[in-house]
């Protein structure tokens, strides 16, 4: 016979996400209701607006419903009270994140010479990072000249979480922390001295709910100065990017942060030579705008590879004013992806994809937004009292299962459930982003090829996931129509 015992003990091996401790442990279990084979399960989430509530949900109803003797799983989520969190937690303390945080490899990327293009270096390595299913997240410690929120169109503010304070997140998953998400004003200048720029980096790195990150990627402040110097103290630093420009000029600047570096051990895991050279449209050929390189000696001053050289491209600027540097596509950005990766490994068994869904021989076909989705799960769980469900079961074996809610005729929440791969997920996802807020009509109308495009495509052999996902929407809004017609 089914007891109690057994559910609690199975959700003890359910962990929060974010938090790393089991969800007993946490006491979000908060009743446990046993009806025949009919399981009813109430959890306090620690937040009431938790991003993970649906990877949350889709845990608990996966543990329970693989106990024996369990037909049906319901999971009804709460919140705890502002009591409950400091009687768990504690008041709040500066750093407290940091004990729930687990961070692999930490690289800052500097440079002595401003101007040179680091915050951009930082952010095409980290897209490359994200693109390849790397777990990534971007400290923006130029803390009084903050470039990375502009260049992935991201604003404050941000959301308080239980233990600190949740990052933002681009459209490819990467978790991004900076000063200006935290002034009133993007164009609010920060005059402080040394000290306080110290502080606020070691703040930025320990009151952040950054996570499981293969990477955290450090966007440094030009100079040696006090911001570079608490980063390589204060943080765990395994390696270091240095950025430079072909100039003479900019490569003596370089070879002093090169020095500051190795006066502190810190490993330098390779250079950068950004704007080396401009590709004539007409031509196709090659042009040395800031003359012959002088990198070379950047690179045995500190003992380091070049990892890459990147060209002077006018649709790279155009992007990146747009806040769309995601969507830039250099082919030097896979040698720099390569390089770097083979510069600073990840430990075998640490990298993402083996905790998700995914073949990792066909991670890069996945679009850095099909890859967010599978991340973070949207949409994934279910509805309380939905109005009308759909369930649908592809020839591949994958079934999904869609809950709607309305307000008229209008679809106001979409949430799906599957024992599908991650591609099955990532179209999950999408298909009911796409439902919300389209009557039921027009949510018919939406069709796979759509639904690809929307995903900005799929590996060749999961093209068929987009089929289960729009089959059943389709499910789920007939029912409705049926529902509403039986009520007339």
């Amino acid at each position: 016979m089914l007891t109690q015992d057994q559910i609690l003990e199975a959700l003890s091996h359910v962990d929060d996400p974010e938090l790393h401790r089991s969800l007993t442990d946490l006491k979000m279990v908060r009743d446990v209701k046993i009806d025949d084979g009919k399981v009813d399960v109430t959890i306090a989430l620690t937040v009431p607006n938790c991003p993970l509530k649906g990877r949350i949900e889709a845990d608990v109803r996966a543990a329970v419903a693989a106990l024996p003797e369990v037909e049906e799983v319901s999971v009804h989520l709460t919140a705890m009270t502002e009591e409950e969190r400091k009687a768990l937690f504690g008041e709040s303390k500066e750093g407290s994140a940091a004990q729930y945080n687990h961070i692999t490899r930490v690289v800052a990327v500097m440079s002595g010479k401003g101007g040179v293009g680091k915050s951009l270096v930082t952010g095409l390595l980290a897209v490359a990072l994200a693109r390849n299913c790397y777990r990534v997240g971007l400290l923006d410690a130029d803390i009084t000249g903050p470039s990375i929120p502009k260049l992935f169109g991201l604003h404050g503010p941000l959301e308080i979480g239980p233990v600190g304070i949740r990052p933002a997140q681009s459209r490819a998953g990467i978790k991004v922390m900076s000063m200006n998400f935290l002034l009133e004003s993007e164009d609010q200048p920060v005059i402080w001295r040394g000290p306080l720029i110290s502080k606020a980096i070691t703040q930025l790195w320990g009151d952040v709910m950054w996570g499981d990150l293969d990477y955290l990627l450090v966007d440094l402040p030009p100079g040696t100065s006090d911001a570079s110097l608490t980063t390589m103290q204060s943080l765990p630093v395994n390696g270091i990017v240095m950025v430079t420009t072909p100039q003479s000029l900019a490569s003596m600047i370089v070879r002093k942060t090169v020095h500051m570096a190795q006066a502190v051990n810190v490993p330098i895991a390779g250079v950068v030579e950004n704007m080396a050279y401009f590709v004539c449209p007409d031509t196709g050929k090659q042009h040395a705008i800031f003359g012959p390189s002088h990198t070379a000696e950047v690179t045995v001053t500190a003992g380091a590879p070049l990892l890459a050289q990147l060209p002077i491209d006018p649709q790279v600027a155009a992007l990146c004013d747009a806040g769309k540097v995601e969507d830039i596509t250099l082919e030097e950005i896979d040698a720099l992806f390569d390089a770097f990766t083979k510069a600073v490994p990840i430990p075998d068994g640490a990298r993402v994809s083996e905790s998700l869904d995914l073949d990792t021989s066909i991670i890069g076909a996945f679009s850095a937004k099909a890859l967010q989705i599978i991340q973070s799960r949207e949409n994934m769980g279910t509805l309380e009292n939905p109005d009308a469900c759909g369930k649908v079961t592809g020839w591949c074996g994958d079934t999904m299962q869609i809950a709607l809610r309305l307000a008229g005729d209008t679809i106001r929440e979409a949430r799906f459930m599957t024992d599908g791969c991650g591609a099955t997920i990532a179209c999950g996802g999408m298909v009911t982003r796409m439902a919300q807020n389209k009557t039921l009509a027009e949510a018919q109308q939406i069709t796979p090829d759509e639904l690809r495009t929307a995903l900005e495509g799929l590996p060749e052999d999961h093209a068929h996931c987009a089929d289960l996902a729009v089959n059943t929407l389709r499910e789920a809004v007939q029912n409705a129509v049926k529902a509403r017609s039986v009520k007339a």
